[in-house]
C-alpha cells in the first residue's frame, strides 16, 4: 500500500463516521463522496466508477424517476388523438436508440422521466447525442443517465440542463469529449 492510500485510510473512515454520527443521511453521504471523486478525478472512467458508488438506483429517482413502458409510450406519444399507447412503442424506440432505457433487474425496462417533453415526445435531438455516447469506451444502459444528470464542464451544468434551453452545441462537444 503506497503512503497515499494509507493516509486516505487514516482520514477518510473517520470523517465518513463523523458525518454518520452527525446525522447525515446515507444518500447524501453518497452524494457527496460520488461529487468529490469525479471533480477530483476528471476521466470518464473515473466519473462512470463514481456515479456506481451511489448505484443505479439514485440515478435512476432523479429528475422525477423512471417510467414502465406503458406510461412512457404515453409520455412518447403525448396527447395524439389517433395513438394508443402501447409498451411495445416505447421498447422499440429504445432498441432503436431513440429513448433511454434501463433494465429493472427483473427483465422488464425504465424510461428516465426526465427524456420526454411535457408537450410528449422525446427531447429534441436526443437520438443524435445518444449515437454518440454509444461510442464512449465502456458504454452501459447507465452511462446516459451519468452523463445527462451529472455536471460536466462543457456545459456548465448538467447536459439535460443545457439540453432543455436548447443548448445542442454544448451538450454534443460534452458527449464527444466523452470518448477521450
Amino acid at each position: 500500500m503506497s503512503e497515499t492510500s494509507m493516509i486516505a485510510e487514516e482520514l477518510i473512515p473517520p470523517v465518513i463516521r463523523d458525518a454518520a454520527k452527525r446525522g447525515m443521511s446515507f444518500p447524501d453521504l453518497l452524494s457527496v463522496i460520488t461529487r468529490s471523486v469525479a471533480d477530483a478525478y476528471p476521466l470518464p472512467e473515473a466519473r462512470f466508477a463514481a456515479a456506481g458508488i451511489g448505484g443505479r438506483r439514485a440515478l435512476m429517482a432523479k429528475e422525477g424517476g423512471c417510467l414502465p413502458a406503458k406510461e412512457a409510450a404515453a409520455a412518447y406519444l403525448g396527447s395524439h388523438p389517433s395513438k394508443k399507447p402501447q409498451a411495445e412503442t416505447a421498447r422499440r424506440a429504445a432498441r432503436e436508440h431513440r429513448l433511454i432505457a434501463i433494465h429493472d433487474g427483473h427483465g422488464d425496462l425504465l424510461f428516465p422521466l426526465w427524456q420526454f417533453k411535457k408537450t410528449g415526445g422525446a427531447l429534441d435531438e436526443l437520438p443524435q447525442i445518444l449515437h454518440v455516447l454509444r461510442t464512449v469506451p465502456g458504454y452501459s444502459e447507465i452511462t446516459p443517465f451519468i452523463f445527462f444528470l451529472q455536471p460536466h464542464p462543457r456545459t456548465k451544468g448538467t447536459p439535460l440542463a443545457a439540453l432543455r434551453v436548447g443548448d445542442l452545441k454544448a451538450v454534443l462537444a460534452a458527449a464527444e469529449s466523452e470518448k477521450d
